[in-house]
């Protein structure tokens, strides 16, 4: 993902939704707006790794929507048959393969594209000996030969299309991640940007010295370019040299890919593949929203003040000059951007429970202050979003409610939109005939309006709840606070708007 404009827009809350969230038994929220933020983020810090094919969790395990999982064809450090009058050579990355190109590639981890090539061919002129007519010397057929120049594309190396990302470890170690063999047109970001982990990049194809669709992964501990000797072991034209000396199984610059993504993609063993748990906490947590012990979430357990303090400050990217412990770092914070009463400060304790009431209001609060930000969180569709949020705060039954008003609303939208084309192109029709001009043809084609989310059952539910708020669900409602659709509202806002309305 493109890094994108970092300038929060100023906005005050509706005075009504302060009205009703009175009436639904919680405090008013601040009505005053508070200034914006324009910091540009610093380089991101890799904190949580991912698989980039098949499932982000197992990659020989079929990702959503796909038909299959992966399984390597070619290992790190394989030897390569030599060729005559050539050394052997030596496979530094892992090749995997789903039988098919097409499929998504994800970057790793959270960090800077170092390089984005998607259009790997070049042009090339080659010398080509031909005959040429034969001519007469002295009475006798003598034979001549030429030279043509002919133009053909090549790929400028054996990776095809392809990403380099840099990746910055919690440790300060830099890594660098290489995905090639990209299909063509695929590649989605450019140098310089900004990716998250298991943020879309390419898909897998077969460009370069490739014979069939499928991901080649290294993983390297300098920058590519650094080394001309080891910069692309599966190139072997003929302008082209050998890497490999006799000690070809030997590169430092080089770690297995599948044994670094095993030691560091998240794994918790108290997360189910496919719940709603797993969708949001994960997304959180490679957001450096949340913090987890490795191997468990705790997705069930009630969240504490300081853990909520923090994910509040990083997901709307809050600012203190104090440097304390984190929760007094992330109080400070808080208080300073009057999200919360420096009077009530004496009596916080890192250690106690937040109610979903109390959440929310402090979260709408946030949302006065800027925008929120996460890309995984972003990535989540919003129409899974509605749906999880409704079902888990106000019952499968109101959600259902949801959807379907939701998708009546969109219905109606379209057919108005459609029938004022209608009425542009009837109207068109009677001047064209009152001119006698032949009648315009009809263009009334509109595409079907998408149903927007509505959480309204969700927010009134949790406006009213005292009941402490879990870990998971801290997640799942930051993710409903993002930025969604053109209106710049997060459909956490848009459900505050409805219900000052109807309050």
């Amino acid at each position: 993902m493109r890094a994108r404009d970092k300038t929060a827009r100023t906005r005050s809350t509706p005075r009504g939704v302060s009205h009703s969230l009175a009436a639904l038994g919680i405090a008013s929220l601040f009505l005053f707006a508070l200034p914006a933020r324009a910091d540009e983020p610093a380089a991101p810090v890799a904190t949580a790794f991912v698989y980039p094919i098949g499932n982000e969790l197992d990659f020989q395990k079929p990702a959503p929507g796909e038909p299959s999982g992966y399984h390597i064809t070619d290992p790190y450090l394989a030897v390569r048959k030599a060729r005559k009058h050539r050394a052997r050579r030596v496979h530094y990355g892992t090749d995997f393969s789903a039988r098919q190109g097409g499929l998504v590639v994800r970057a790793i981890a959270a960090g800077v594209v170092e390089v984005s090539d998607g259009n790997a061919m070049v042009k090339v002129r080659k010398a080509q000996r031909v005959k040429l007519p034969p001519a007469v010397s002295n009475g006798k057929r003598v034979d001549r030969w030429g030279t043509r120049y002919r133009t053909a594309w090549k790929w400028r190396s054996g990776w095809g299309n392809r990403v380099v990302i840099r990746h910055t470890l919690p440790d300060g170690q830099v890594v660098y991640s290489l995905y090639a063999h990209l299909m063509p047109h695929s590649v989605t970001v450019r140098t310089g940007d900004l990716v998250s982990a298991g943020e879309p990049i390419a898909r897998v194809g077969r460009t370069g010295r490739a014979t069939a669709p499928h991901l080649h992964l290294e993983i390297r501990t300098r920058r590519i370019d650094e080394n001309p000797a080891v910069l692309d072991p599966d190139a072997e034209s003929d302008e082209e040299s050998d890497a490999g000396d006799g000690s070809e199984t030997e590169n430092a610059h080089t770690v297995d890919p599948v044994a670094f993504l095993e030691s560091h993609v998240l794994k918790f063993k108290d997360l189910d593949a496919g719940t709603w748990q797993a969708r949001y906490a994960l997304a959180a947590v490679k957001d450096g929203v949340m913090i987890a012990d490795k191997g468990h979430f705790d997705p069930d357990e009630d969240v504490t003040l300081g853990d909520f303090y923090a994910a509040l400050v990083t997901t709307f990217h809050l600012g203190t000059p104090f440097t304390k412990n984190r929760f007094d770092s992330s109080l400070d914070a808080l208080v300073d951007t009057g999200i919360v009463d420096s009077s009530t400060r004496s009596k916080q304790d890192e250690d106690d429970r937040v109610s979903r009431s109390e959440a929310l209001e402090m979260i709408l609060r946030c949302l006065d202050h800027g925008a929120a930000r996460g890309q995984s969180m972003g990535r989540i569709a919003a129409d899974q979003l509605a749906r999880d949020f409704n079902v888990e705060f106000a019952g499968p039954d109101a959600a259902a409610d949801a959807d379907q008003e939701a998708t009546k609303l969109a219905a109606d939208e379209t057919e108005g939109l459609r029938k004022a084309a209608r009425d542009r192109a009837d109207l068109r029709a009677k001047e064209a005939h009152k001119r006698g001009a032949p009648a315009p043809k009809r263009r009334t084609k509109i595409d079907a309006v998408k149903p927007t989310p509505i959480l309204d059952p969700g927010f009134e539910s949790l406006a009213q709840s005292k009941k402490n708020l879990s870990r998971a669900e801290v997640c799942l409602l930051l993710t409903s606070a993002l930025r969604l659709g053109s209106s710049n509202l997060s459909a956490l806002e848009r459900a505050a708007t409805r219900a000052a309305k109807t309050g």
